[in-house]
């Protein structure tokens, strides 16, 4: 599919010739004086060429796909030589148009899939010149017959791009922003033959979209502000390398940096490789600090940049790419004016397409207003999109939630081994709880009401009404530990039996391809499940955070034993439902502090007076205006979910074919 039959583009004429107006001499009184010449008409314009692909305000399948052209370019990414070579980096872009609009003469908008993985995908064939054959996704079926043109970016350092990858930054940024740069005939590209190439079959008018990495540079690409770029897609995607790879101050991973550069750099064969080592080192796993070397990676820092619109998708259990990743890049898109709109699934690290009609019906206009400028109102459309806890879809005029307020909820411990968690003024006497060299499971929530010393929970009474969490929320906590170094967990708990839509999942290493081209049903995806679950208990939110980092992510501080510290860390965002007759619980645990440095275990020491949990919610919440009264066991013995995958390589598989 890409070959280099092209098509050579038939100009659109209108048939209106020139007019030229006869210079007229009149006769004067007395003295003859020849006037000049009027001036020639003014050419009249072409008529635009008509596009049979759009129908009123939406765009239809009006063009075969098996007469579409494939081409592929090289852009220069000019002033960039990642790779020290003495060659100005160069960029493969793999192109799908409609060929009956090349031959009418009709310039069409752009959508953008850039990627690192595009040499692993085993979809991918080659013929001898190294053309790819057969490489298809339903976004190019679904969209080049509907009047876009398709574009497969290999980004720099990877598959045929040459250059360095450097896990998000400058070299990532500035090689993709390359190819929107000559879609504007602002830089140059060439065949792979070495001819000079421009793409004026183009309005200029580029959007991008991606799933995990591949979503990734679509925010980072918008962060600069370019020109040409309308509206982005980032699909289960990062906006903070630091906190992808760390939470609060904790890598989750032991030389992740290295281990993410490594994979995408030397998939196919290796280069750059002394970059591993230099992007490992810099990353500073050892404190798990942030300093200046990561604000490249973080575009929420250049949030004020964005021009595109943007329309955010992400999985509610997403515990690859964790929901903080797009709540944050959500806020300061708000604080800056963009325009967005959000769709948020109860799956895990997924594709939207996953949920196909439901999502394709909003993405389809989304790129028709941007893109193709149809005035279909989707800006006046309702600003988010939520897959509720059955698996229905809901539709509000805005997130967070309207009237989402946030609500201090202290802690309390009564006599029993079960604290409490109310809106109430908290009081108990400090709580202490250890943690051993290993992390705690999600098992650690169950039979709340058992006396465990590896916790400290604090339950809510009873729901009288629903109440939902929409947004942000925040943990505050006054703490001193017996060693110098250890993290602190808190998960947000539901606790009530309910069934619920969990974990749409990936089936790893499977795809589903199929359609004739020009229909929904047409492409290839990732094959996904979809598990229900009966259960008493959901793990809603999982945040880590070091409390050695308790005066500033920048800096790190070894703990004094007997000293108290005042730790404050946002929770991961979420959207989600306690039902009537549920509770809500917090529980907190020891955890090591670094994976990189030895943890032989600690014992923290709760102030639950000086502690707090605040949450953004909606609904009836004067079930949380009094302490736990109830001394009834919480019936707690079976989780909702399977516990997130720890282990980097699972990851990585997560992040492939998720991409795909």
């Amino acid at each position: 599919m890409r070959s280099a039959r092209n098509r050579s583009r038939t100009a659109f004429r209108s048939g209106v010739g020139l007019l030229a107006a006869a210079a007229l001499v009149p006769m004067a009184s007395l003295t003859a004086t020849a006037r000049p010449a009027a001036a020639p008409a003014a050419a009249a314009k072409p008529a635009a060429p008509v596009k049979p692909f759009v129908q009123g305000t939406q765009t239809v399948a009006a063009y075969d796909y098996d007469n579409a052209i494939h081409e592929r370019v090289q852009v220069d990414v000019p002033g960039v030589d990642g790779d020290q070579n003495g060659i100005t980096d160069q960029i493969t872009v793999d192109i799908v148009r409609p060929g009956e609009a090349a031959a009418a003469g009709i310039d069409v908008p752009v959508i953008i899939q850039a990627s690192p993985y595009y040499a692993g995908d085993p979809k991918s064939n080659f013929d001898a010149n190294g053309t790819r054959q057969v490489f298809s996704t339903w976004l190019d079926n679904y969209f080049v017959p509907r009047g876009y043109a398709f574009a497969y970016v290999d980004m720099p350092g990877t598959f045929r791009s040459t250059g360095c990858s450097d896990v998000g930054a400058d070299f990532e940024v500035r090689g993709t922003k390359a190819v929107i740069d000559w879609l504007n005939n602002r830089v140059a590209a060439h065949t792979p033959a070495g001819a000079p190439v421009k793409a004026d079959w183009s309005t200029g008018k580029a959007g991008m979209i991606g799933t995990s990495w591949n979503g990734t540079i679509a925010n980072s690409v918008a962060s600069t502000g370019v020109k040409g770029l309308e509206t982005i897609v980032p699909i289960a995607a990062i906006s903070s390398w630091y906190d992808y790879t760390r939470s609060n101050g904790v890598p989750y991973y032991d030389e992740y940096m290295g281990f993410l550069h490594d994979y995408v750099s030397n998939d196919a064969s290796p280069r750059c490789v002394a970059m591993t080592g230099e992007i490992e080192q810099d990353s500073d796993t050892r404190t798990g600090s942030y300093s200046r070397w990561w604000d490249k990676r973080n575009y929420r820092l250049d949030a004020k940049k964005v021009k595109a619109s943007v329309f955010v998708v992400h999985g509610l259990d997403d515990e690859n790419v964790k929901t903080r990743q797009f709540g944050e890049w959500w806020d300061e898109l708000e604080k800056n004016g963009v325009q967005r709109k959000i769709f948020l699934h109860q799956g895990v690290h997924l594709d939207g397409f996953s949920f196909r009609d439901t999502y394709v019906n909003q993405l389809h206009p989304w790129f028709d207003y941007y893109l193709q400028g149809l005035q279909n109102g989707v800006t006046k459309a309702p600003q988010a999109t939520i897959q509720r806890e059955d698996g229905s879809f809901t539709t509000e005029t805005r997130w967070p939630a309207a009237g989402a307020k946030n609500t201090k909820l202290g802690l309390s411990k009564p006599a029993g081994q079960t604290g409490g968690l109310s809106i109430a003024a908290p009081t108990s006497d400090p709580i202490s709880f250890t943690g051993t060299s290993a992390e705690s499971t999600d098992s650690v929530v169950l039979d709340p009401s058992a006396a465990r010393t590896d916790r400290a929970v604090f339950v809510s009474n009873d729901l009288e009404q629903a109440v939902r969490l929409s947004g942000t929320g925040k943990v505050e906590v006054r703490v001193k530990v017996d060693k110098v170094a250890a993290g602190i967990k808190a998960r947000l708990v539901d606790y009530g039996t309910a069934t619920r839509y969990t974990n749409v999942t990936n089936v790893p290493n499977t795809r589903t391809c199929w359609g004739d081209g020009n229909a929904l049903d047409t492409g290839c995806f990732a094959d996904t499940k979809v598990n229900t679950a009966v259960s008493n208990t959901a793990v809603v939110v999982r945040t880590l955070a070091d409390v050695g980092h308790y005066k500033k992510l920048e800096e790190k501080v070894s703990l004094q034993s007997g000293k108290w510290y005042d730790l404050t860390f946002e929770l991961n965002a979420d959207d989600v439902v306690f039902a009537a007759g549920h509770r809500l619980g917090l529980v907190l645990t020891v955890e090591p502090d670094n994976p990189s440095v030895p943890f032989t275990g600690a014992t923290i020491t709760l102030d639950p007076v000086k502690s707090s949990l605040t949450l953004p919610l909606t609904g009836a919440t004067a079930s949380l205006t009094a302490p736990e009264k109830s001394t009834a066991r919480v019936q707690s013995t079976q989780l909702a979910q399977p516990e997130p995958e720890k282990d980097p390589v699972k990851l990585m598989e997560q992040f492939v074919e998720a991409s795909r």
